[in-house]
């Protein structure tokens, strides 16, 4: 199916023929209802392309940094992959209002020093007490400026959501960052999405945060510990969410950070969210 790439890594691993996960992929990959097949069969072969395509290319240039990583669970910063860097993500979010848990996973790849493009595929917490793939996304993100402490860095985000149950949605984030000379991060992200069907209205929202380093010796120095808080603003709900963000390093190519964000209102039901952010360098 799809590319010869894709053939042979489908191949060499026997995933999408053995694991559970595949089981389930496939039904959502290949829907009855008529008019879907090709939309869905398209759309995920693109993101397992962009997959295969980065395991594939794991064994050539190789870099020795650190895992990138982001000091906040929501809110994006400037920086992003270099050329070359692979990185797997695995995102939990727990949303209280409407006791739901979602999990996805992510592959990472740096095209260019400024241009990175990532594909996801996404589970939610079925009826069943499992976790069903109930969707997929294709993220990019582009840097403009160059690094300068200090200084405003701006950085454009886009992303396709491809739903199985749900109209997709196509989102946009214009991201701002401001980097101390010790280390410090101030972030802000302001972020519009659209459901793709006739009719449904722009949802517009904004995150920012502030993260520094939480010390130069023991432990917080050896593990890169770093804390701060965010902020998160739904305009079109009107839902405010705020808390602590936590990250450390357990090893030099993995990355953890988690945010709990506390309910500032309580309109739209709202309730507090909890998200844990990992990140793996390959």
């Amino acid at each position: 199916m799809g590319t010869p790439l894709l053939a042979t890594f489908e191949h060499n691993t026997g995933l999408l023929r053995s694991s559970r996960i595949a089981r389930r992929a496939a039904a959502y990959i290949y829907p009855r209802a008529g008019e879907n097949v090709l939309r869905y069969t398209v759309s995920v072969r693109l993101a397992a392309g962009v997959v295969a395509f980065g395991v594939w290319s794991a064994g050539f240039g190789a870099n020795e940094a650190k895992a990138h990583r982001r000091d906040f669970p929501n809110t994006y910063d400037w920086h992003q992959p270099a050329k070359g860097a692979k990185e797997i993500e695995f995102h939990t979010r727990y949303r209280g209002r409407n006791n739901s848990l979602r999990q996805q996973v992510e592959f990472e790849y740096g095209i260019t020093d400024r241009w990175m493009v990532a594909p996801y595929l996404v589970f939610q917490k079925g009826s069943g007490g499992g976790l069903d793939l109930t969707g997929y996304k294709l993220q990019t993100r582009y840097q403009l400026g160059e690094y300068k402490a200090n200084t405003w860095l701006p950085g454009l985000y886009a992303e396709y959501i491809g739903n199985k149950n749900a109209p997709d949605v196509a989102e946009g984030k214009l991201i701002l960052s401001r980097f101390g000379k010790k280390g410090d991060n101030f972030s802000f992200n302001y972020i519009v999405e659209r459901a793709l069907t006739n009719g449904a209205a722009f949802e517009n929202q904004y995150s920012m945060g502030y993260a520094r380093s939480l010390g130069s010796k023991g432990f917080a120095a050896k593990r890169d510990l770093r804390g701060g808080v965010e902020w998160i603003h739904n305009l079109s709900s009107g839902r405010i969410n705020a808390g602590p963000v936590l990250g450390f390093s357990p090893s030099k190519r993995t990355w953890i950070v988690g945010g709990w964000a506390l309910p500032v209102n309580s309109r739209g039901g709202n309730k507090s969210e909890f998200r844990l952010l990992a990140e793996y360098e390959f």
